[in-house]
C-alpha cells in the first residue's frame, strides 16, 4: 500500500469500493425511514418555513459530510496507522482533535445513535410487513411478533465484516428507496385531481414545527457511518464525489415526497405518506420497497457500533465465536428496544433531534476546524526546517485561539452558522420530542403485554386507506368511504 508525501489522494486500498458504490451506500443508509415522514413534517411546519428548513438541513448536512471527508484525508496523510484497517474512524477523529475522553464519548454516542437508528428501522420494517401480510394473505399478525420475525431475518447478515463486504445490501437499499419515490409520485399524480380539490391545512404548530426539525435531520443524518464507508474505499480521497452525489440525489427525492404530499393530501397525511396513496397496488408495492430498504439498511447502520464494541473487546478480525456472540448481543439488544417502544414515530423524532444533530451538525465542524489548524501549524513548522527531513506530526491539539487566528473568516462564519443552527434547533427539538414522547398514548412494551394480559398472535386490521379531504372521506375511485377510509369524519 503506497502513500506519498504529496497528500492523501495517493492512498489506495486495492480491495476497497469505488466512489459510485460509496454514493450508493450513503443513499441506501439515508433515504428511506425518514423519507416517508417528510410530508407530515412539512405540513406541520408550513410550506415556506418547511422548505427553507429542509434546504438548510440538506446544505448544512452536505457541508459537514464534506468536512468529515477532509478531516479523514488529513489524518491519513499525517498518521500512517490510519491507512490500514480502522474500526472506528469517527472516534479517532475525536481523539486527534480533542482528546481521549472525547474519543470515549464519541464511541458511546455512536452506539446510542446507530442503535436508535436501527431500532426505528426495525419498527418500520415490522409495520410495513404487517401491512403487506394483511393485503396479500389477509393475515393480521401482532406487531410484537413481527419485530421478532424481522430480527430473525436480519440477524445472520450482521455477521458480515464491514461495508465493503455487503455492498449488495446498499445496492438493494438505494434501489428500493428510489423505486418507492417514483411510485409515490405516480400515486400522488393519480390522487391529485380529486384530493387537490379539498386540501386541508392546519395552522402551524410551534411544538410540531420543532419536531419537524428532528425529522429533517433524521432524513439526512447518516454521518456516523460516513468515515467507516470512506475508509473502506479504494481511493478514500474520492469519497467527496460520493457525498455530493448522494446528498443531492436524496434532496431531490425528499422534495418530491414532501411537496407532493403537502399539495395533494395536506394535513390528512399521517406520520407516513404511504397509507394516503389510494391505488392499492402502488401503496403495497411502496410498502414492499420500504421494507426491503429498511431491512438491508439495518445491516449498514449496525456496522459502526459493532466495530466500536469489537475494538473495545479486542475481537479478532476473522469470524469466530467472539464475533458471533458480540454481534448477536448488540443486535438483539436493538430488538429488545423495539419490543419496549413498538411505535417508530416518537423514537424517530427524538433520535433525529438529539444524537443525530450532534453527530451530523455539531461535531464535524469542530473536528475539521481543529485538524485543519493542526495541519496549517505542521506545514508552517516544516517550511521553516533547514534540512530535507519532514518533521513527524505531533499530537498537540489546536487551541481555540489558534483556530480563530489561522482559519479564514469565511470558513469560520460558515461553521459558526452550522453550529448555531444545530445547537439551537437540536435543543428545542429535543425538548419538544421528549414532551411528545411523555404525552403520547403509547402502547405498553410487548413483554409487559405478554405477561400481564397475554399477547394475541393476530393484530388489528390495518389495511385501510387514509382518505383525503377535510373530512377524510374523499375516495378517488368513488368507493364508499365506510369500510375503506381509516378515519372518515362525517
Amino acid at each position: 500500500m503506497e502513500f506519498q508525501k504529496d497528500g492523501p489522494t495517493s492512498h489506495i486500498n486495492e480491495k476497497g469500493i469505488g466512489w459510485i458504490i460509496g454514493a450508493i451506500f450513503i443513499i441506501g443508509e439515508t433515504a428511506g425511514g425518514g423519507m416517508i415522514a417528510l410530508s407530515y413534517a412539512l405540513t406541520s411546519m408550513g410550506l415556506i418555513p418547511g422548505l427553507i428548513l429542509l434546504i438548510l438541513c440538506s446544505a448544512f448536512s452536505l457541508y459537514t459530510a464534506l468536512e468529515l471527508c477532509w478531516t479523514w484525508k488529513i489524518m491519513q496523510n499525517r498518521w500512517p496507522e490510519y491507512r490500514d484497517h480502522c474500526r472506528k474512524p469517527y472516534g479517532e477523529m475525536a481523539y486527534r482533535t480533542i482528546g481521549r475522553k472525547m474519543r470515549s464519548f464519541i464511541a458511546f454516542m455512536i452506539c446510542i445513535t446507530q442503535i436508535g437508528f436501527a431500532t426505528v428501522l426495525v419498527l418500520l420494517a415490522a409495520k410495513n410487513l404487517s401491512i403487506l401480510l394483511h393485503f396479500f394473505f389477509n393475515l393480521d399478525i401482532n406487531q410484537c411478533y413481527l419485530i421478532l420475525i424481522v430480527g430473525l431475518a436480519v440477524w445472520p447478515a450482521t455477521m458480515l465484516p464491514s461495508p465493503m463486504h455487503f455492498w449488495q445490501a446498499a445496492l438493494f437499499s438505494a434501489g428500493s428507496s428510489t423505486c418507492a419515490v417514483i411510485l409515490v409520485v405516480v400515486g400522488l399524480a393519480h390522487d391529485a385531481p380529486v384530493c387537490s380539490q379539498d386540501v386541508p391545512h392546519d395552522e402551524p404548530n410551534l411544538l410540531k414545527a420543532f419536531m419537524a426539525f428532528g425529522t429533517f435531520v433524521f432524513a439526512f443524518g447518516g454521518h456516523a457511518t460516513l468515515p467507516t464507508i470512506q475508509h473502506d474505499m479504494r481511493k478514500p480521497a474520492h469519497f467527496v464525489h460520493s457525498v455530493v452525489l448522494a446528498i443531492i440525489f436524496c434532496t431531490c427525492l425528499y422534495l418530491c415526497i414532501a411537496v407532493g404530499g403537502y399539495f395533494v393530501y395536506g394535513s390528512t397525511v399521517g406520520e407516513a405518506i404511504i397509507p394516503s396513496l389510494q391505488i392499492k397496488w402502488i401503496q403495497q408495492t411502496v410498502n414492499l420497497m420500504i421494507a426491503v430498504h429498511v431491512i438491508t439498511t439495518i445491516v449498514i447502520v449496525m456496522s459502526p457500533p459493532i466495530q466500536q464494541v469489537e475494538q473495545l473487546l479486542k475481537v479478532p478480525h476473522h469470524f469466530g465465536v467472539k464475533r458471533f456472540l458480540v454481534r448477536s448481543v448488540l443486535f438483539w439488544f436493538v430488538i429488545f428496544i423495539g419490543l419496549t417502544i413498538p411505535h417508530f414515530g416518537p423514537v424517530l423524532d427524538l433520535i433525529g433531534a438529539s444524537t443525530m444533530v450532534l453527530m451530523t451538525l455539531i461535531l464535524p465542524p469542530i473536528f475539521y476546524l481543529s485538524i485543519r489548524t493542526q495541519e496549517v501549524i505542521w506545514l508552517q513548522e516544516n517550511s521553516q526546517e533547514k534540512s530535507n527531513d519532514v518533521a513527524e506530526p505531533t499530537h498537540e491539539r489546536a487551541t481555540l485561539k489558534e483556530i480563530l487566528r489561522l482559519t479564514p473568516k469565511a470558513i469560520l462564519a460558515l461553521n459558526a452558522a452550522v453550529l448555531i443552527f444545530g445547537i439551537i434547533g437540536g435543543t428545542l427539538s429535543t425538548i419538544t420530542s421528549l414532551i411528545r414522547l411523555a404525552d403520547s398514548d403509547m402502547a405498553a412494551p410487548c413483554y409487559w403485554q405478554y405477561f400481564t394480559k397475554g399477547l394475541p398472535f393476530s393484530g388489528d386490521n390495518i389495511g385501510s386507506v387514509s382518505c383525503c379531504g377535510t373530512y377524510r372521506n374523499l375516495t378517488v375511485s368513488g368507493q364508499n368511504p365506510i369500510g375503506y377510509c381509516s378515519h372518515p369524519d362525517f
